[in-house]
């Protein structure tokens, strides 16, 4: 007969938060993924995709509570990878006013990629029970919800998935707007984040603000083990700085894209698709991503060069004659829709229960 050695701790750490119970058993290993597709259901639920495609419509759901004991598992590792010196810092080129490329390193902010495909061995090593998640019950997680909301038709094959861990702190310690489906991501259709950071207070600030096309701004607290869904192709998104004692917390994120074959499919009803509506943002925003750009960075070259980088695109949208009558009629929609926005907050009897700014 063929000795089964007992599992190394870590792994029965894993099946112990998991939900996994019983004597070890390699075999087990698809019920170690039942909190990551209970996790993917109550999203779906929260979503609405089986009632309408509320997703699809609003683009975003919030979930508190996401991991429960996995959280704490995760928050511990994270805070592990920053005691041995494990991040990497976010880094990026810029074209200078010299025509060099130059490289930048963001002080307020690293990472740590956890999917096979990038995942160094030393952070395998120290963040197991990260590792494994995003290995395996990521993809649990991903194909739950796939099922739930097949609108969506995401892909749940190796590769499909990528995941990492996220450290924002400081003055700058925060993202300026962007979307997640990119010319380098053009297949992202989710982005799914947890937020790991213990002990955030509502006056931190660091909130991750979700601008929906034409809606008003939705401010979210990175609470503990919040969970936030949305669609990346069609969600403009950045982190608002830290603020009082927040300069100084970590502010741990957790994020899972997933990729699909729906990017830039337009909503039900919709009359703006998601390829157009990102092409516009940098106009309809300009003041917002102006103001994102600098507070995510310091004065200097990197700063100056962004900003004029951004200035010239929307520059150049306002410039073709019939985008600029575009932009123009939709902001005049905009308008419209933040006066009906105001008079529902001034209404006892309207109102949503979510920051709107």
């Amino acid at each position: 007969s063929r000795l089964l050695l007992p599992p190394p701790p870590q792994l029965v750490m894993v099946s112990r938060v998991l939900g996994v119970v019983g004597k070890w058993d390699a075999r087990r290993e698809d019920s170690a993924s039942a909190a990551a597709a209970e996790l993917g259901s109550q999203l779906a639920a929260v979503a609405g995709g089986g009632s309408g495609g509320e997703l699809l419509r609003r683009g975003w759901a919030v979930l508190d509570g996401a991991l429960g004991r996995l959280a704490e598992d995760f928050a511990a590792e994270a805070e592990g990878l920053e005691a041995k010196c494990l991040l990497t810092r976010h880094s990026f080129e810029f074209a200078g006013e010299d025509g060099c490329r130059h490289a930048y390193e963001h002080e307020g902010r690293s990472f740590a990629d956890l999917d096979c495909e990038r995942i160094r061995a030393e952070v395998r090593v120290a963040a197991p029970v990260l590792a494994a998640f995003a290995e395996r019950h990521a993809y649990t997680f991903a194909r739950r919800l796939a099922t739930a909301l097949p609108e969506l038709a995401l892909a749940t094959e190796p590769g499909s998935v990528q995941v990492k861990l996220q450290l924002t702190r400081g003055v700058h310690g925060c993202a300026p707007c962007h979307y997640d489906t990119s010319d380098s991501a053009a297949s992202r259709q989710a982005t799914f984040l947890i937020y790991l950071n213990k002990g955030w207070s509502t006056d931190f600030g660091g909130e991750l603000q979700l601008i929906p096309f034409l809606e008003g701004a939705k401010n979210l607290e990175p609470s503990f083990d919040r969970a936030v869904l949305f669609l990346s192709d069609r969600v403009l998104h950045r982190s608002l700085p830290p603020r009082g004692l927040g300069l100084e917390h970590p502010r741990w994120l957790l994020t899972v894209w997933i990729d699909g074959l729906a990017v830039d499919r337009a909503a039900p009803g919709g009359q703006w698709g998601p390829l157009l509506q990102r092409l516009l943002a940098p106009a309809l925003y300009a003041e917002e991503y102006d103001q994102a750009l600098r507070e995510s960075l310091p004065p200097g070259d990197a700063q100056k060069a962004l900003l004029a980088a951004q200035a010239s695109e929307a520059r150049s949208l306002e410039e073709d004659e019939e985008l600029a009558e575009m932009i123009g009629d939709l902001r005049k929609i905009f308008a419209e829709r933040a006066l009906v926005r105001l008079a529902s907050c001034c209404s006892p009897w309207l109102g949503d229960p979510v920051n709107d700014v």
